[in-house]
């Protein structure tokens, strides 16, 4: 089960990654920064991916927590994800020179699973379902 939404969260992480290229580049060609691109790209993919990821990923997950309640967890785990994605994004640019938009995939893929475990574990943790399941057990 685990497996099969961690599937889907990387696709919708996929189209989180075309969200946040899509305004990434634009910003790029527009001279501004690639941290402050980074930045803006990233606050555009978020409600995107919490969106597909509420209605998809984990559907029917975490129902004790209000809409509210689970869009604020999600961006502190996003904002979590992104400060580690962009310490790997300005080491993979300023330490070992690679190319500003092809760093940012690579941070992008390589904070994928954090951003699973954290959601998982906090924001769609399914806590009123894992007390039913322990009162019918006992």
């Amino acid at each position: 089960m685990v497996f099969k939404m961690f599937a889907k969260f990387s696709v919708i992480g996929l189209s989180g990654v075309g969200v946040n290229m899509a305004v990434y580049v634009p910003l790029m060609a527009m001279g501004i920064s690639y941290m402050t691109a980074a930045v803006l790209s990233f606050l555009a993919a978020v409600t995107n991916n919490f969106i597909w990821n509420l209605l998809w990923t984990f559907k029917g997950r975490a129902l004790d927590k209000s809409l509210r309640r689970k869009y604020i967890l999600f961006v502190a785990c996003s904002i979590i994800n992104l400060l580690v994605n962009l310490a790997i994004l300005k080491v993979l640019v300023e330490q070992v020179s690679i190319n500003a938009m092809v760093a940012q995939l690579i941070a992008i893929a390589a904070t994928g699973v954090l951003n699973f475990a954290l959601n998982y574990a906090i924001t769609f943790n399914d806590r009123r379902g894992k007390r039913e399941e322990a009162a019918t057990t006992l």
